[in-house]
């Protein structure tokens, strides 16, 4: 091969890898401000997963969201959300009688998906202006 073909075989590689990379499903600027879909996350979270999960969904009654959301599809978020789940140390109930919760998904989900990445610590967010 020579070196101009592999030149160009590598750069289609790395092109073709990066294109499969997810992209992060929320923006975060200044530590703590989050882009209106995620913000409505927040809100959304705050009023229906907080009692259980924790203000910063480190886990109480129920478990530590941060830490799930690295260990499971955003597939597997979503139907536990709707059908609930029974585990060893309780249960989850099924939200799939409340429109709020089932319509604002995609936000919750890209709420704690920021807070499992790292990139919102333990502070209450803002939305960003």
């Amino acid at each position: 091969m020579t070196t101009l073909f592999k030149s160009a075989a590598l750069a289609l590689l790395m092109f073709t890898a990066a294109s499969f990379a997810e992209e992060a499903p929320y923006t975060v600027t200044n530590e703590h401000e989050l882009d209106a879909e995620t913000y409505k996350g927040f809100k959304l979270y705050r009023n229906w997963c907080a009692r259980c999960h924790g203000t910063y969904g480190q886990g109480m009654v129920g478990p530590n969201l941060a830490d799930s959301l690295n260990v499971i599809s955003k597939e597997e978020f979503f139907s536990v959300v709707e059908n609930g789940k029974s585990g060893t140390i309780g249960s989850m109930p099924a939200w799939a009688a409340n429109p709020k919760v089932m319509e604002g998904r995609e936000q919750l989900y890209r709420y704690l998906k920021a807070r499992a990445d790292g990139a919102i610590g333990e502070v209450k967010p803002r939305k960003a202006k």
